[in-house]
């Protein structure tokens, strides 16, 4: 192949690159798979599938049976020594902050166990209660059966990946899920300002007819 050939061929490899790369994250607005999805929820809020969860405290509920006219969604294993820990500290900064939005039956915290063979009602309750005594409106469960783990983690955007330690490594953020059960907004585990602005800015734009339950 002539130098000239090589030279277009390349260019067209180069091209073809950009375009692909330029597609995954969104007219590189968003330069990693985690900010894409972030920006998508966004952009275009998505509907969250109604799958069973196992609650903690008893029964089996989908997220349309849940109370709360906002749901804090985050995703944990109960034996991780490191972000799930962080993710109990803000669930528990949250409820706080948020305390007056729970207590009025329109905000409720969910943590799902992507390890549900381990993870039982015991192990999470146990979970909860390392990070506070006094946990009202945090939910906890696992779900229903493996093919729903999956759902829900694809649902969500969520990556779990065994770390080859017996334990996963997977991105860790606040999901907040709206009335209508779609996913709007994605926030770092330091940003609870703006999760607590969020909610409330989805609060007083909906109206009372809008609630779930």
């Amino acid at each position: 192949m002539s130098a000239k050939r090589t030279a277009v061929a390349a260019a067209l490899v180069f091209a073809a690159g950009l375009a692909v790369a330029h597609s995954i994250t969104d007219g590189f607005e968003a330069y990693t798979l985690e900010s894409a999805r972030r920006l998508q929820a966004l952009r275009a809020p998505a509907a969250v599938p109604d799958l069973p969860l196992d609650l903690a405290d008893g029964g089996r509920s989908g997220l349309a049976g849940l109370p709360g006219q906002v749901l804090l969604v985050d995703f944990v294993y109960t034996r991780c020594p490191t972000v799930c820990g962080a993710l109990g500290s803000v669930y528990v900064q949250l409820g706080q902050r948020l305390a007056a939005e729970i207590a009025a039956g329109k905000v409720r915290l969910l943590s799902v166990t992507f390890d549900p063979e381990h993870d039982g009602p015991a192990q999470l309750r146990a979970y909860r209660a390392r990070y506070s005594a006094d946990a009202a409106g945090w939910e906890l469960g696992r779900p229903a059966s493996g093919a729903d783990m999956q759902r829900w983690l694809s649902a969500f955007g969520v990556v779990v990946i065994p770390d080859g330690l017996g334990g996963y490594a997977h991105n860790a953020a606040v999901h907040v899920v709206g009335p209508d059960r779609r996913l709007v907004a994605i926030h770092d585990l330091q940003d609870g300002g703006r999760v607590v602005d969020t909610v409330r800015g989805i609060l007083a734009r909906t109206k009372p007819d809008n609630a779930t339950r």
